[in-house]
């Protein structure tokens, strides 16, 4: 069987992204162009961000609609050329996190308080609150030609001791954030694992009226709805 040089395979599927971006685009004229292009990379460049740019992040983040106005998002993270604190950030991650997370720009630990400041009681949305922001600090990265890839791979409880995280607050999730790199310049399997197509599943799997399963009428009507690949 005849083999597609490595390199020629991602350039092949760089090509491709492009492509299936300008058709998500021409079919769906009002999705922004940052939320269609989102993806989690794992190759970045390393370069450092503009101060201005980092803040504009997390001020997007801040921004986010929380239940009840809580806002339970907290946010510790680190820059690349900022060596002790980003190498701290590193540590708690899964070590297969860490093989490519070392090149990325931005290492940011999201935090979430567990109950509500009015009353102590449990905040049932604390996590999905600390989502919200993570998203909108998301979608403002790739608005700026930055991507994001949220891990779920780190030591919660590593978290709380190296960074002395109050009990009340819950280690969510880590992000990696920078500009995209070389494919090529990652090691095997993540190479290729960057290459692949994402698929995003047809929309009458998932969008339904009166009944689950039951595909809204909207999807009757004169609108894409298939299974995509990006």
């Amino acid at each position: 069987m005849h083999q597609v040089p490595e390199k020629a395979f991602a350039n092949m599927c760089v090509i491709t992204y492009i492509i299936m971006v300008n058709k998500i685009n021409k079919d769906n004229k009002m999705i922004h162009d940052f939320i269609v292009k989102r993806k989690s990379i794992r190759a970045f460049d390393s370069e450092k961000i503009d101060d201005e740019k980092i803040y504009s992040l997390f001020e997007a983040a801040r921004l986010a609609p929380s239940s009840l106005n809580e806002q339970p998002w907290r946010f510790i993270f680190a820059e690349k050329s900022d060596d002790a604190p980003f190498e701290k950030i590193l540590s708690i991650l899964a070590d297969a996190n860490k093989v490519w997370a070392k090149n990325a720009s931005l290492l940011v630990i999201v935090l979430s308080k567990k109950d509500l400041d009015r009353n102590q009681k449990p905040n049932k949305h604390y996590f999905y609150d600390a989502a919200s922001a993570v998203a909108n600090l998301t979608f403002q990265a790739n608005s700026l030609d930055l991507y994001v890839n949220q891990m779920g791979g780190f030591d919660s409880a590593k978290v709380q001791e190296l960074f002395n995280v109050p009990e009340e607050y819950e280690p969510v999730v880590v992000l990696a954030i920078g500009a995209e790199g070389d494919v090529n310049s990652l090691p095997d399997p993540y190479k290729e694992r960057e290459s692949l197509p994402q698929k995003r599943i047809a929309l009458n799997k998932i969008l339904f009226s009166n009944n689950f399963d039951e595909p809204h009428s909207l999807l009757l009507k004169n609108f894409q709805h298939e299974e995509i690949v990006i």
